[in-house]
């Protein structure tokens, strides 16, 4: 009888501890959120293959700097029948005759362009600069997805305090309808005091499922854009993100990015986005190169080796040696060769507008990012000073309340103006954290 407990006993003991780390949350931190996204977020794959793509095309041109070479080989067999006539005393009589002849032969030829008017250096340079350039776009889809996870997780981050500040409103709500019923039953509280805070408390409530939507809603928009399950359950926390900010650092922070001139050339030398513009202007050049060496002729060699015979031991009874050198000169081609040189002119023209586009678009980036940083800064500020203020005017609503002299109308407002306060400087913490990111990503320094 005892054998079959402790056989069951054992049983749970093995499953309950199996079934536990299925229970437990993953843990992820930001950083481990930025190596996934590198990894798996779809834009960034396309890049990479783009950019890989690109690479094929480079050593393609680099092959047409070398010569040609192809080996060849050949069997044959003829099998001839054929009818002969011969004549017996004067008499014609017919034959029936049969041939048969093998034939191997096989060969090695080589050749070797010497010049073709410059076309494949200008191939090899529309390559090099469109790898570097797609390269560069590859680099910046990366930063891109670096930065898109950072607020993505911030964003979690917020709402998961902006939840804990509904949560905190609520029990605090709570305690004080409990004592108010208190009060009511004692005597010293009206029944309309009793209603006005059930009824904040029922707002409460609601204020907190919004809150708790938005919590769940975050979660699922950063795990979608990493590549995640939505059902999986982890827990992102980051020892290292804190939205108590030391406003000592705004003073080394603005030090850091008061030199608004210096930022932009510094930007113009880190942003791939603009270094690869810079490299399709090139790419463009390279192209008319391309175009422009239709005008001028080909030259190029070739050398032809041919053995065969009707024997696969004798297939060297016959030998051929070709060597020779060809040029060709284009004449008229219908026009073909302006049309190429113009489609040129007008890609040079349009990767220059886009190289200005973008140009301007880095200025707007870097000007737009340091007015938020700032503005950050600032609402950081008065969102302390509106903490504090607002604390200390719920504490004095809430006595007065308590000893008589205040009405409930007074406390709830002032309840409401702390919770305000308190989402405010939660939210104004993650502006500052995601405008210092944005800065960074504005200027093409952002970490990955």
């Amino acid at each position: 009888m005892k054998m079959p407990a402790l056989f069951l006993s054992f049983l749970a003991l093995v499953l309950s501890a199996s079934a536990q780390p299925m229970n437990q949350q993953r843990k992820m931190t930001l950083q481990e959120c930025i190596s996934i996204a590198v990894r798996q977020n779809a834009n960034v794959l396309q890049a990479e293959y783009q950019s890989e793509t690109q690479d094929t095309k480079l050593l393609s041109a680099y092959g047409n700097f070398l010569p040609s070479l192809s080996a060849s080989g050949q069997f044959s067999r003829q099998d001839n029948t054929f009818q002969t006539q011969v004549f017996i005393q004067g008499i014609p009589i017919s034959t029936q005759g049969r041939n048969i002849a093998n034939n191997y032969s096989g060969g090695l030829s080589a050749s070797y362009t010497f010049f073709d008017g410059f076309a494949n250096i200008g191939n090899l340079n529309l390559a090099r600069k469109g790898s570097e350039a797609y390269s560069f776009n590859y680099k910046r889809a990366r930063q891109n997805a670096v930065y898109q996870t950072t607020q993505l997780y911030l964003t979690v981050l917020q709402d998961r305090e902006l939840m804990k500040v509904s949560e905190d409103n609520l029990k605090r709500d709570e305690r004080q309808l409990d004592k108010i019923k208190t009060s009511y039953s004692v005597g010293s509280a009206s029944i309309a005091d009793v209603y006005s805070q059930e009824t904040a408390v029922s707002n409460d409530k609601f204020q907190l499922v919004q809150a708790q939507n938005n919590y769940e809603n975050a979660q699922a928009n950063l795990k979608f854009f990493l590549g995640l399950s939505v059902a999986d359950e982890i827990d992102f926390s980051d020892p290292s993100l804190v939205s108590e900010i030391d406003t000592t650092e705004f003073a080394r922070v603005n030090q850091q990015f008061s030199r608004v001139a210096e930022l932009l050339e510094k930007a113009y030398e880190s942003r791939p986005d603009y270094i690869a513009s810079r490299l399709n202007v090139e790419a463009s050049l390279a192209q008319k190169t391309v175009a422009r060496a239709m005008y001028y002729p080909t030259v190029s060699g070739f050398a032809q080796y041919n053995l065969s015979g009707t024997q696969i031991d004798q297939i060297n009874q016959n030998k051929r040696f070709y060597l020779g050198l060809s040029i060709s000169l284009p004449i008229f081609n219908g026009f073909q060769t302006q049309a190429q040189i113009d489609q040129a002119d007008v890609a040079v023209k349009s990767a220059q507008q886009n190289l200005d586009v973008v140009r301007r678009q880095v200025q707007l980036d870097v000007y737009q990012a340091l007015l938020n940083l700032h503005a950050a800064e600032k609402q950081y500020e008065a969102a302390l000073n509106g903490v504090q203020s607002a604390r200390l005017s719920q504490q004095t609503a809430e006595e007065k309340y308590n000893i008589g002299s205040g009405t409930l109308l007074d406390l709830l407002t002032a309840n409401a103006q702390y919770t305000i306060a308190l989402s405010n400087r939660v939210q104004a913490a993650y502006a500052y954290i995601n405008a210092k990111k944005a800065v960074e990503f504005a200027l093409g320094i952002i970490n990955q």
